[in-house]
């Protein structure tokens, strides 16, 4: 049987009443908005990437470094997202995120801060220019990530100085990040020299962290709301 309204079922005031409908959906607006913090830290440039979108963007530079640093066109770097699992003639670059929190913030190192970004910033509350008398905001998250980047070789000596290549990469990139919408990269340090044996293969590994801020921005629409509200409230209504 086709679906129906039962408007026995529904307050008539809002059945007849869009004007009170509105004013339900301002209020729910509202009070998202008036519990994210104030106006805070101004958003990233760019697209705000997530942390799975910077690990993407760090393969691309390294290529694109390794095409332009390159002395031996045969010597390409693999980039991988795991341990090395086979045994590869070529150099390997690792990348993983290691740990990931609600942005910190204050006058600290990262990782020290304790004013952490626990609930929703307010970027902007505008009119909405789709739907004239309704209002729109964007909202954001910091998130405070730690990457760590393992360069392995054959020898030592080998992973040694891909990590200092890796380092200068960094720093030459630094700004490109910030305009693909990464908030922050911030070199973290070397950790603890690692091996890994692949069919009684050898390689040296060079871990290497960085600090990662990353953001998330989505826009809230009183509109989205009242049809939301209106969806869920006469949709229960409905056989």
């Amino acid at each position: 049987m086709e679906s129906r309204l039962r408007n026995d079922l529904i307050d008539p005031a809002l059945l007849h009443d869009s004007q009170r409908i509105r004013v339900v959906s301002a209020e729910y607006f509202e009070t998202i908005v008036n519990s994210a913090q104030p106006v805070g830290p101004t958003k990233s440039p760019g697209t705000a990437k997530d942390i799975v979108e910077v690990l993407e963007l760090l393969r691309q530079v390294i290529v694109d470094y390794d095409e332009r640093t390159r002395q031996t066109p045969s010597a390409t770097i693999d980039v991988i997202y795991d341990n090395p699992e086979r045994p590869v003639e070529s150099e390997v670059i690792s990348l993983a995120f290691t740990s990931r929190e609600p942005g910190m913030f204050g006058q600290g190192r990262p990782y020290e801060n304790k004013t952490l970004n626990r609930r929703p910033i307010l970027r902007e509350c505008v009119d909405d220019p789709d739907h004239p008398g309704y209002k729109r905001a964007v909202l954001g998250m910091f998130y405070d990530n730690t990457i760590r980047m393992t360069c392995w070789a054959r020898t030592n000596k080998e992973a040694s100085n891909r990590a200092l290549w890796l380092e200068r990469m960094m720093e030459e990139y630094s700004w490109y990040f910030v305009s693909q919408g990464t908030n922050r990269i911030l070199f973290d340090g070397w950790r603890q020299n690692v091996t890994l044996d692949i069919f009684n293969n050898t390689y040296y590994g060079r871990p290497i962290d960085y600090f990662v801020r990353t953001e998330r921005l989505w826009n809230v629409s009183q509109k989205t709301l009242e049809d939301i509200y209106i969806k869920l409230t006469f949709g229960n209504a409905t056989q």
